[in-house]
């Protein structure tokens, strides 16, 4: 079954998100790039407000210096209540420790999914290590929001994503300026999640708000093709 993340960033969206029936409440900054890390007090109003009816996932932002800052910063999003932390692909990753490090958060319970950028060069030879260190799963986004995921890949790319995951034993999401056109076909590959934002705020701009009926929309659409499948 496939399950829906929407990102919010804001209690209010929160709230919208948790009465359209959401699965994953995804905690983001849409003002500061594709995985900007909302405020700790936010974070943690969030979770409070959200109080275990749904999960909660949050970026940790982008352009860490350090692995020590990354981990630093998994860390403390995990104390706030989150169930998942997401972090991005960096130049980090080549480091020799990396995997290491993210072993000593995973083998404390912190579920960790990494964040490929599908405009970026994609290098899913990572998987198995993401694998091997413990994390929770990967998810496939766009960096730049002007196009969708599935026109920055062929829709065999993501398939190709969303199988090398499940052999690994990852839960997979495909997001990036996805709305409910994209709905059957994402769908069609499988994936744990489908990630949206732009497709389902006012105007289908990222940093307006969210809106209850499209969402709720979304919702029934891939509770839809879910049964259809099974």
């Amino acid at each position: 079954m496939t399950k829906l993340l929407i990102s919010v960033k804001n209690v209010e969206e929160s709230q919208v998100a948790r009465y359209a029936g959401v699965d994953l409440i995804d905690l983001k900054d849409p003002a500061v790039g594709a995985l900007g890390a909302l405020d700790i007090d936010t974070v943690r109003q969030i979770v409070n407000e959200v109080n275990g009816s749904a999960l909660v996932s949050a970026t940790v932002g982008e352009g860490h210096a350090t692995i020590e800052a990354l981990t630093d910063d998994i860390a403390l999003y995990a104390s706030l209540g989150v169930d998942i932390v997401k972090i991005s692909v960096s130049e980090l990753f080549q480091q020799a420790d990396f995997f290491s490090k993210i072993v000593q958060l995973t083998s404390q319970g912190i579920k960790v999914v990494t964040v490929f950028f599908a405009d970026n060069e994609l290098d899913f030879g990572l998987i198995p290590h993401l694998q091997k260190s413990g994390c929770y799963g990967a998810m496939l986004d766009t960096q730049l929001k002007q196009s969708s995921l599935l026109a920055a890949q062929p829709i065999e790319t993501l398939r190709g994503f969303v199988s090398v995951c499940a052999e690994n034993k990852l839960v997979s999401g495909l997001a990036g300026s996805v709305n409910k056109q994209h709905v059957g076909a994402l769908k069609g590959l499988n994936p744990g999640f489908i990630g949206m934002r732009g497709g389902v705020c006012h105007q289908h701009d990222r940093t307006s708000e969210l809106v209850y009926e499209q969402i709720a929309e979304v919702k029934a659409m891939l509770l839809y093709c879910n049964a259809a499948s099974d």
